[in-house]
């Protein structure tokens, strides 16, 4: 074969491999391509059958028997366990609390006729622990249903009916690990409502209430959790002031501030006469809506009128003890004129002043009490109005007695006496 062929045979072997090299590097680019886009569409079918539940700072979803829970960054994580019996139904708020951001994150299910508990300190540490529910420590009935669970902290509740229809509570102090059955004197039933209150992220007591066979009348407790008293009885028939107004509702929250419980009471379950009652130490204490109001609004006028003297106060202190005109404080000297021990006889002044009107800490349980001489700005400490800001005065450089009371909590005020003119000049609180 001619040279020149023999050339031209090996350009073009040449250019057929690059050609099958291209073909398989296109091949490899598209089947890329389209396994991407494979993907994305079942995740997004995935998604689809997603059923979010949100508790708290918590979503998880149920999918093919299995639950996944959201960490922070919006990714699944499984939880273990054999969920294929259970239904997002079954985790409704009522009757199911995890809190993801304060730890204590838990589900329990059933599986043939047992139950289950699955704990988790935290999401992210990717350590669970499940325990049987049915076994004989613990000792729920196989085939009973899980009415209410809590873990916050040490402290665990369970409520739960047993097959033949009686409920129990069950309570934990050792973060669910332990349960021992809470005695009472009445009957649960399915009936029954076991729950707790949680607003933006806190966890108050929680509220038992307990209907009579004809859902006539009912019994409320409060339920608290850091006490040896679990169940504590609430009565309100000194501030009804009548005797058939005895079932109780539930317990929400009055306003948007999770600090105030509303209650309704009325005769019976479908009587459309009620009497609210509302509480602002976590159900401990009730009063009528009416004498809520009245309280508050007196609260409103004693706060108003506190305003008012302290504002007084600030405008009519003593010029010959306090600075009150910085603007034309022009002193050349830094001359030391006032001795130490005056110093501290004016600023005791200064601090009987801040314990009535500003901050007393510090000063009523003075711990320790020392005394300098520092280069200071005056400030408006004492002469400030209700909510005004600090002012420093940079512009004015002075040489004071600073005396400063602390408490052994760090907790104090100082008060600056200007070593020429005696006047003070500020102060401040620090600490907590």
């Amino acid at each position: 074969m001619p040279d020149e062929n023999k050339e031209e045979m090996k350009v073009v072997r040449k250019s057929n491999k690059w050609m099958i090299v291209l073909l398989i590097i296109v091949i490899v680019i598209l089947s890329l391509v389209i396994a991407k886009f494979i993907y994305e569409e079942k995740q997004e079918e995935i998604l689809k059958d997603r059923k979010y539940y949100s508790l708290v700072d918590t979503n998880f979803y149920l999918q093919d028997g299995k639950l996944f829970i959201l960490d922070n960054n919006e990714n699944p994580i499984q939880v273990p366990g054999d969920f294929s019996q259970m239904t997002i139904a079954d985790y409704e708020d009522e009757n199911h609390q995890s809190n993801t951001k304060f730890g204590n994150v838990y589900f329990y299910y059933y599986l043939d006729d047992k139950i289950y508990l699955v704990m988790s300190d935290s999401v992210s540490s990717g350590e669970w622990v499940i325990k049987e529910l049915t076994n004989g420590a613990i000792g729920i009935p196989s085939n009973s249903k899980i009415k209410y669970i809590r873990i916050s902290g040490n402290y665990g509740y369970i409520f739960y009916i047993a097959p033949d229809g009686t409920g129990k509570i069950l309570k934990s102090t050792t973060e669910g690990n332990y349960w021992t059955e809470i005695e009472t004197d009445f009957t649960l039933n399915d009936n029954c409502t076991l729950k707790f209150l949680n607003q933006f992220g806190m966890t108050v007591d929680g509220f038992l209430i307990v209907p009579s066979d004809d859902g006539e009348k009912c019994d409320l407790y409060r339920v608290d959790d850091t006490t040896e008293e679990t169940l504590e009885k609430i009565d309100l028939t000194e501030l009804t002031n009548d005797a058939d107004m005895d079932y109780y509702s539930m317990p929400t929250y009055f306003d948007s501030s999770g600090m105030t419980l509303v209650m309704d009471v009325r005769k019976n379950v479908n009587d459309s006469n009620l009497t609210k009652f509302i509480s602002s130490d976590d159900g401990k204490t009730w009063k009528t809506e009416e004498a809520y109001r009245e309280q508050k609004r007196q609260e409103e006028e004693e706060n108003d009128a506190s305003i008012v003297r302290y504002n007084e106060m600030a405008e009519n202190l003593d010029e010959s003890i306090y600075l009150t005109d910085f603007d034309n404080y022009n002193i050349d000297s830094n001359e030391v004129k006032i001795s130490e021990e005056k110093a501290k006889e004016i600023a005791e002044i200064g601090f009987q002043e801040s314990a009535t009107r500003i901050a007393a800490e510090g000063v009523r349980d003075t711990e320790k009490e020392y005394i300098e001489i520092r280069e200071v700005s005056p400030n408006n400490y004492f002469i400030r109005k209700y909510n005004e800001a600090t002012d420093v005065y940079t512009n004015i450089k002075r040489k004071a007695y600073v005396v400063i009371k602390e408490n052994n909590m760090g907790n104090g005020v100082m008060v600056y006496v200007d070593v020429t003119t005696g006047l003070i000049i500020g102060g401040s609180a620090f600490g907590d």
